[in-house]
């Protein structure tokens, strides 16, 4: 069984799914919701950045399942933004908006999950399945 994908290859591959497709989603709502009554503009322009990242999250899942290099980039550098923006959003930023607890531990555990993807894809027995 040489094809074997080492478990955390698996696991980092099935939670880049479930983030890109919720991306994906949570974008594609947002971006039209704008044209909704009493439903400020740049409501649109973060559905469309959250539908890019979803689709880019999506690439990455393809080419990290596929071993390919590009794929291992694309996830390295999708999980070191996803750092600095966890941080950003820890704090309210948009109209209305207020911290919470919830908001504040979610920040926190995608943060540390993020951390933890960059660090096992830093690893030299990781990298030598994409070469």
């Amino acid at each position: 069984m040489q094809n074997r994908k080492p478990i955390g290859i698996v696991l980092i591959v099935i939670y880049n799914a479930i983030e890109g497709l919720l991306l994906a989603f949570v974008g594609a709502i947002s971006a039209f919701a704008s044209g909704l009554p009493d439903i400020p503009a740049w409501i649109s322009l973060l559905g469309f950045i959250l539908l890019f990242l979803g689709c880019l999250y999506l690439a990455a899942t393809y080419g990290l399942w596929s071993l390919q290099t590009w794929g291992l980039n694309l996830t390295f550098w999708l999980y070191i933004i996803a750092i600095p923006l966890g941080i950003i959003f820890m704090f309210p930023i948009f109209p209305g908006q207020e911290m919470t607890v919830g908001n504040t531990i979610h920040q926190l555990v995608g943060i540390g999950l993020s951390i933890l993807v960059i660090y096992y894809l830093s690893q030299p027995n990781v990298k030598s399945l994409f070469q």
